[in-house]
């Protein structure tokens, strides 16, 4: 692993704001397999994260990060969410899951598999 910490950040489909949260939540609720943001989908529940999601990014030896699409510093890298990103130093990043392959992911045991391989792929190590 290189000098600088690394970090896991997910960036999910969605943007900060009292009213978009309210609207994601309902659109959760009414119309679930429409909801535009998978990862959120996998990962929370109608309020809450998943416990076996929770303990899994836990376990993971690397600071985790969440942000919304419009929070995301590096958005110019790509532009469509969600994805997951690996920070290695203040201004580098490598996308490790883009929207495509997460928007056909299936199960929270699908994504830590996908999730797992990209992170040997990038640093090397064993994860989790």
């Amino acid at each position: 692993m290189s000098e600088a910490k690394q970090k896991l950040v997910f960036v999910y489909n969605a943007e900060t704001g009292f009213f978009n949260k309210l609207t994601d939540f309902a659109h959760k609720i009414i119309s679930p397999k429409t909801y535009a943001c998978s990862l959120c989908a996998l990962t929370y529940g109608k309020l809450t994260m998943r416990q076996e999601w929770a303990a899994y990014l836990q376990a993971l030896p690397l600071e985790v990060s969440f942000v919304y699409k419009n929070e995301w510093k590096f958005a110019p890298i790509r532009n469509t969410y969600p994805l997951i990103a690996l920070q290695t130093g203040e201004n580098r990043v490598e996308v490790l899951l883009e929207a495509q392959e997460l928007n056909h992911i299936k199960s929270l045991t699908q994504l830590q598999e996908k999730l797992d391989e990209a992170l040997r792929t990038a640093t090397g190590e064993t994860m989790g």
